[in-house]
């Protein structure tokens, strides 16, 4: 039985910066693939799924969320845990993980992983797998929690820009019981138990273990920038 996976995509599948990693996927996926999203973005993942054909799918579906009710509609879920390759969107993540926090969706994701199959988030998605999940409101990166499905790791995409990697550190110095990742723009990292896998871009790796934050800034930490090929130990998941 294959090893489940999750794994973060900090671009948009549009753009074809990350074509080699996404035609991996598919193919290990045998063609088969399934786009969750938020109502907003349906049209977005049709226009994903079109051009992923030309990447190898040779089945996929979408599925939108409208209300929180669907994402604990037995039949939506066990839609989403029957496929081997589910991937992840969403604009506006707060709104986005009270629709399946707790629910039968966020089940079926984990099953998705338990069968051998993969989880992949996109873009500013790429956060919510984690403990906490940040998001920008009013100019400010702040921070909700996140789906939990990947224990006692944080996620950051576009750490590069302003004030993100202050924000990254400022919260694991804060929690340091948690490991902060920070994604650049085009990365794509795979997580499997115990290990993961820059396969494009860069990460930025934050243990902030015996550092502090004293107000205007963070103390002591342990920063790891590592690049494409490079792989590092994770918490155990």
């Amino acid at each position: 039985m294959r090893q489940g996976f999750f794994a973060l995509l900090t671009a948009d599948p549009l753009r074809g910066a990350l074509r080699p990693v996404e035609e991996r996927l598919l193919a290990e996926a045998r063609g088969e693939a399934l786009f969750l999203v938020p109502y907003p973005l349906r049209d977005v993942a049709e226009a994903w799924r079109l051009a992923y054909r030309h990447l190898g799918l040779k089945r996929g579906k979408v599925v939108y969320l409208r209300r929180r009710e669907e994402a604990f509609d037995p039949e939506v879920a066990q839609k989403v845990a029957e496929s081997p390759l589910v991937l992840l969107a969403a604009e506006g993540l707060p709104e986005f993980l009270d629709l399946i926090r707790g629910s039968l969706l966020l089940e079926a994701l984990l099953e998705v992983h338990r069968q051998g199959g993969g989880v992949v988030a996109l873009g500013e998605a790429a956060g919510i797998l984690g403990e906490a999940a940040f998001y920008t409101l009013e100019g400010e990166v702040r921070a909700a929690l996140g789906l939990a499905l990947l224990r006692g790791l944080v996620f950051l995409p576009r750490v590069e820009e302003r004030g993100r990697f202050l924000a990254l550190s400022r919260l694991v110095a804060d929690n340091p019981d948690l490991v902060g990742l920070g994604l650049l723009e085009n990365t794509a990292l795979r997580l499997l138990k115990g290990l993961g896998e820059v396969w494009m871009g860069g990460v930025t790796l934050v243990d902030a273990g015996g550092a502090e934050y004293t107000g205007q800034g963070v103390k002591g930490l342990k920063v790891d920038v590592l690049s494409a090929g490079e792989r590092f130990a994770l918490p155990a998941l």
